[in-house]
Parts: C-alpha cells; structure tokens; sequence
C-alpha cells in the first residue's frame, strides 16, 4: 500500500511539472501580441490585406489580424467589425479611420479564453459610392467564407461574432437575420435602420448586445431603441446573454466628451472601460432579464464572448441567406447610395 502511495505521489508531481510546460509550449505557439502603449499605428500595422471571391456583383477587400503563430493548432474566435459610413473611401480606410485595431493588442488578445482572436474589418466600397445595404449582404458573407477557408485551421466556428457602428450596426442585424446560424453573438452600435418584430424571431438563437444613447440625435431610442430592444428580450432564446447598454452622455476612452451622442464605437475599443480600466461612465447595461450587469474590469464585452458559441460548422452558404433582395431593393439602394454620399460629404466638411 505505501508502495502504490509512493507511486501515486510521484506520478502527481510529474504531472505538476509537465502541465506547466505544455501550456507554456501551447503559449509559445501564438504570435506575440504588441502591447497598447505601442501606439494604434503600430496595431494598425499588424494587420494583413486581402480580397474576397466576388458574390453578389462584389469582390470586398478586407483587413484582419491573426493570432497564429509558428505551429499553432489552437481554435480562434473570430470578430468582425464593420465600420460606419465615411469610413471607406480607400482600401485600407476601415482600418486607418478605426481604433478597433486595439482588439489586436496583448492586453485585449489575452482576455480570450483561447489566449487570443482573429479581428476581422471588412470595406463598402465606399469609392463606388457603394454602402452598407442588403445589396452587399452576399458580398460580406463571401469576405466571412474566405477567412475560414483560408484559415478554417485556426478558427473555432462557433464563436463568431459581428458588430458596428451606425450604418455598420445596421448591417450587423442584416447579416444575422441572413444567416443566423454564423453567429454567436452580435453587437450593433447606435444602428441605423430598421429591424421587425420578425427579424428578431429569425436571429433568436443570437446572443444580442445593443449598445446606444438616450440622446443619439439620429436613432432615436425611445421609438427605435426601446421596441427593438423589446423585441429580442420577447423573443431571444438566452435573454440573459442578451444586453443593453444605455448611454446618458458618451464620453472617449480618454475621458473627453464624444463628438455627438451617436458616435460610440469607442466604447468597445478598449473592451468596455475606459483607458485606465476604471468603469465607464454614464451608462447602464442590463440583460434580457432586467438584471444590472457589472462590467468591472476586466468584465467587458470580451468575457461575454467568451460564455458564447454556436453550433456552426463553417460551411458556406449560398445567395442572401434570409433575406431576399428583391430588383426594387437594388434601385432602392442606389437611390440609398447617393443620399449616404451626400451626407459623406457633409461629414467631411463638418471634420466629423
């Protein structure tokens, strides 16, 4: 009997030594991640460029981060962000024109269970005076298949996640009621647009985070927000992974006040909390159930990522999913077109 105690004794601490050096040998693996203070240039810069096949009358190219490194089998989360009207005009302008590139440094990589994800920022080719409509939704489903195909490897499936800001928000529930089954959760940004009760029964399986203001001077919230946010409490399979985030008045990451109270999609860049990781301010976010939610650092929206996934297995759809765009949606979007680059323009002379 003392043999096998002796034995057992000796298994158990061989056991403590090795554990460490595998997870440091699986740590290895991952590529280094730069750090904040690197600058959002430098993050900027970590990213790689590439195209997707054509579909739906669209080839988009589109930036992304890999976490992977050298002999590195480890699955990935993959987020992606789209980002607003204006934000566009140039291939590359959806990153040069975004903080979201702070998703790609150590100190948010490593708040992944996985130690890690794939940031993913898609283009409207703005340039053609082409924006974010159902006329593209075939298009950004061709750019999500050819990051998988390209690096299916590397990627966990099931956790999928879309978000955006503004006409980029409107597009994040666009492609979740197209193709539900893609996504474990969402996060649409002071979006623009419109979502029926029945839109919100297609993307019931999707974990929701709505995040707008009181005071947004161009989406309303007690006419849009509410009822929509209504909406998917009603009908939401998991209303407790479900949340809103309700701004008083949106301040940056830094501190200082936002350029207006529609312009939040500095809120996610540094995770939810400002950049000395105190609690961000003027805010209150609640769950489907009506429950308070806490997001103390490091509780933002990287570790309600993390309680997330889905049963997609990557396979690639065809057409627009469930939506059907129709010929008068097509002419409807070019009309769409020319009104957004109008207000591009006025974008641009107001320094907005």
């Amino acid at each position: 009997m003392k043999v096998m105690k002796k034995v057992f004794a000796v298994f158990m601490a061989l056991c403590m030594l090795l554990v460490p050096l595998v997870i440091s040998a699986n740590a290895a693996g991952r590529k280094p991640a730069l750090r904040t203070s690197a600058g959002i240039q430098a993050l900027r810069d970590e990213f790689d460029h590439d195209v997707a096949p054509k579909a739906g009358g669209h080839a988009l190219d589109y930036a992304y981060y890999s976490p992977v490194g050298v002999n590195d089998n480890t699955k990935y989360p993959l987020v992606i962000f789209l980002h607003g009207i204006g934000h566009a005009d140039y291939e590359g302008a959806q990153l040069n024109d975004s903080d979201f590139p702070y998703w790609a440094s150590a100190e948010l990589q490593s708040r992944f269970d996985e130690g890690g994800a794939f940031i993913l920022l898609p283009r409207a080719p703005e340039d053609k005076l082409i924006y974010w409509g159902e006329t593209l939704i075939e298009s950004l489903r061709s750019v999500i298949d050819d990051v998988i195909a390209k690096h299916g490897d590397n990627i966990d499936t099931t956790k999928i996640f879309i978000g955006g800001s503004s006409a980029g928000g409107e597009m994040t529930w666009k492609m979740i009621i197209a193709f539900p089954e893609y996504f474990a959760g969402a996060f649409p940004i002071a979006s623009t647009g419109t979502v029926s009760e029945t839109d919100t029964l297609v993307c019931s399986d999707v974990a929701i985070w709505m995040i707008a203001s009181k005071k947004d001077p161009i989406v309303n919230y007690t006419t849009i927000t509410t009822p929509l946010w209504n909406n998917v409490v009603k009908h939401n399979s998991n209303p407790e992974k479900c949340r809103l985030s309700s701004f008083e008045n949106v301040v940056e990451p830094a501190g200082a006040s936002a350029s207006d109270n529609h312009h939040m999609a500095k809120v996610v860049t540094y995770d939810f909390h400002m950049l000395d990781g105190s609690t961000y301010p003027n805010v209150t976010t609640k769950d489907g159930n009506g429950n308070t939610v806490s997001l103390v650092s490091p509780n933002g929206m990287i570790k309600w990522m993390n309680s997330l996934s889905s049963s997609y297995e990557g396979n690639a759809a065809d057409g627009s999913g469930n939506v059907n765009v129709s010929v008068f949606d097509s002419i409807f979007g070019v009309l769409r077109n020319f009104v957004l680059k109008l207000v591009n323009i006025v974008q641009r002379i107001l320094g907005l």
